[in-house]
């Protein structure tokens, strides 16, 4: 999710991120793409444009984790490094919408199958948000599992999930499209562009971040807390993903000390391709807003 500072939760409206649907309710129409990606180059510089946003004053994890993994992923790609497997994220201070985006990518750790990259952003030489990456060059092991040869889902089959209102300006909810299926999934793929089609991770971080955000556990009509900013973002995947579509089936849990945790499953229209876990960060009301019990 986005990652606002302490200062900036004041008289926050909470939003429901997936109204409940009755048998009356009509169908929501089907998103229309917006016309515009998360950022603009500028020379060696990102800029951040309005689809990056979070909710709050800072722009959304999943647009800074596809940013990271982006350049990871290039890196990889020109040293024919293999299969994206893990990423390790960490959010170290928010990124605003008029910070300009310095991003670069280094090799970790070169070997024969495993490699490590890391990748980082920067403001004005200031660090803010860093990641390492896995990759494995793939060999053949007879008797194990193949790459699935069909699908098993159809993500276009589930209705689309409609937000009952937007915080008054586009943001990275509305660069994706969200589908509702049975037993708590939401699939969700990119309506603008998250990366080159032939990098993995950043349309899997996309799907990712939300699972902290879908999994409330206090629920959206009375909430308990403020703000559940993520802090890191982990994911581990045994195959590439195929396709556009990202299941995301998460669960979390809560602590009343104020800080908490978001695991999920993660899958694609061939079935199941890993898994995320991300630490949250709870945030109390002020006094003066905070919900009756």
């Amino acid at each position: 999710m986005n990652h606002p500072s302490r200062g900036s939760l004041t008289n926050i409206p909470v939003e429901r991120l997936f109204p409940p649907r009755t048998e009356e309710a009509p169908p929501a129409p089907a998103p229309v793409p917006p016309p515009e990606g998360l950022f603009a180059r500028d020379g060696e510089d990102h800029l951040p444009l309005p689809l990056a946003h979070g909710p709050f004053d800072a722009l959304h994890g999943g647009a800074i984790g596809g940013l990271l993994a982006n350049a990871a992923e290039a890196l990889a790609a020109r040293e024919d490094m293999g299969t994206p497997i893990a990423a390790h994220i960490q959010f170290l201070r928010p990124l605003k919408s008029d910070h300009r985006l310095t991003v670069f990518a280094e090799v970790a750790q070169p070997g024969r199958r495993l490699n490590l990259v890391d990748a980082f952003i920067e403001v004005e030489g200031a660090l803010r948000a860093e990641g390492r990456f896995t990759f494995a060059r793939d060999i053949d092991i007879p008797g194990l599992a193949e790459r699935p040869t069909g699908p098993v889902h159809d993500p276009l089959s589930f209705p689309v999930i409609q937000p009952p209102h937007q915080p008054g300006r586009i943001w990275f909810k509305d660069a994706l499209e969200w589908r509702e299926a049975p037993g708590g999934t939401v699939w969700i793929r990119g309506l603008t562009e998250l990366g080159p089609e032939a990098h993995a991770l950043p349309r899997v971080i996309a799907a990712a971040d939300w699972s902290a955000g879908i999994s409330r556990p206090d629920g959206w009509s009375r909430p308990r807390a403020a703000a559940f900013p993520n802090s890191a973002l982990t994911l581990n995947l045994w195959r590439r993903p195929i396709g556009d579509w990202i299941g995301l089936t998460p669960k979390s849990r809560w602590s009343r000390a104020g800080f908490g945790m978001a695991e999920a499953i993660l899958s694609d229209s061939h079935g199941e391709i890993g898994t995320s876990t991300m630490p949250v960060i709870l945030l109390p009301f002020p006094e003066k807003t905070a919900p009756v019990a």
